[in-house]
């Protein structure tokens, strides 16, 4: 009788589970149409991503890994990726919280998101849309959130190189003679190789003129690489020469 009532009452809680998340599925829904209707939630725009294009992390704009490179970014990825955001934008809020539509479709565990907030609105790295800041927190049941400015995320000294390199770094950089020239050997061939399988006319496109403006040539940054190498493999063979021989004298 126990063992009946137990599943009955099991069967009870995923019953109830599952009509709570059609309800609120129901009503993310209603809001979302509502406020993309009026024009409240919209799509990241044109001015947005230009303004991201000026800032670089692991050898490209971030306005290119924001736009293209969503869809091989797994879970918890948006934690990355609004950090990238955040540091685009002098008066950008990097924030974390709890999304109770992330709890009721997954787990508490798997419930934890990562947005900026700026202007008033909410900037979305998984979604790529801006929702007015309270609108976002009714569809998405916002929680426990924590919010960050600039000078909060470099007062924590772990951050701080991290920060000043991401914030100096510059298009010179990895043009000829730029100090990054060399870091674009491990990161630009994979990328094209993601933007011609990815078929995107518009992201080959953009990643054309990138390279371009940096004046990428593979074999000659490797031969230049090689060189440069080679030159202090023999700088550092001649030096131990001479201190051997200042010994033997």
């Amino acid at each position: 009788m126990n063992i009946k009532l137990t599943k009955i009452c099991s069967g009870a809680k995923d019953l109830l589970k599952y009509f709570r998340q059609g309800l609120s599925s129901k009503q993310m829904l209603k809001l979302e149409y509502k406020g993309l209707k009026n024009g409240s939630i919209a799509p990241f725009d044109l001015k947005f991503y230009e303004q991201m294009s000026h800032t670089y992390i692991n050898s490209i704009p971030v306005s290119m890994t924001i736009k293209y490179l969503r869809p091989i970014s797994g879970p918890g990825k948006c934690y990355d990726r609004s950090l990238y955001m955040f540091l685009c934008f002098d008066d950008a809020i990097l924030v974390r919280g709890d999304l109770k539509f992330l709890e009721m479709k997954y787990c508490k565990e798997k419930s934890g998101h990562g947005w900026i907030e700026k202007d008033g609105y909410v900037y979305d790295p998984s979604m790529l849309y801006k929702y007015p800041v309270d609108l976002y927190y009714k569809i998405f049941g916002v929680n426990n959130v924590h919010k960050c400015s600039h000078a909060e995320y470099v007062a924590d000294l772990s951050n701080k190189k991290f920060y000043d390199k991401v914030r100096h770094t510059t298009l010179q950089d990895y043009q000829p003679n730029g100090k990054y020239r060399f870091d674009l050997l491990t990161s630009i061939p994979l990328v094209k190789g993601i933007a011609e399988a990815s078929g995107n006319i518009e992201f080959q496109q953009e990643l054309e003129q990138y390279l371009n403006n940096i004046h990428y040539n593979e074999k000659q940054i490797d031969d230049q690489l090689q060189s440069k190498f080679l030159t202090k493999l023999v700088d550092q063979i001649t030096r131990t020469a001479d201190e051997t021989g200042r010994q033997v004298i």
